[in-house]
């Protein structure tokens, strides 16, 4: 069973699935008036952005194994900049999904369901990727 190949068919399957969010929540026609109404809207749009930023790094995981990412940060220059770029774009990952789902609770409005189920969604996924990432060094 190839894990990263695995992981980036369900993260491209998620981008495929989160546009088709966007677009039945764009043809609702839905005003964005008070605050709460914008956080719903927000917390999909975080999500979205997680959505994609996950899809990016499991192709890079993909093709650039950690372990080799790994060891090519250890020589410095451009590769530990690519090391430290995946490394803190996949922890905002989760931070984004976390900041998601609070606005999604938070919200109101016909995306706040969709937003707090992404949210979710894209939080296990980057646990998942988090114990992973961390089992594969050893």
């Amino acid at each position: 069973m190839d894990v990263p190949k695995l992981l980036a068919v369900s993260e491209g399957a998620s981008a495929v699935l989160i546009a088709g969010t966007w677009y039945w929540v764009l043809r609702q026609g839905n005003v964005y008036a008070n605050w709460r109404n914008k956080a719903s809207f927000l917390a999909l749009v975080l999500a979205s952005i997680a959505v994609v930023v996950q899809f990016a790094l499991a192709i890079l995981t993909r093709f650039h194994p950690l372990e080799a990412l790994d060891a090519a940060s250890l020589q410095g220059g451009s590769s530990a900049v690519v090391a430290h770029l995946w490394l803190w774009s996949f922890f905002a990952t989760g931070l984004l999904s976390l900041a998601g789902l609070a606005l999604a609770l938070l919200g109101k409005g016909n995306p706040r369901v969709p937003a707090g189920i992404w949210a979710c969604i894209v939080f296990g996924m980057f646990f998942v990727n988090l114990v992973l990432a961390v089992n594969s060094f050893h």
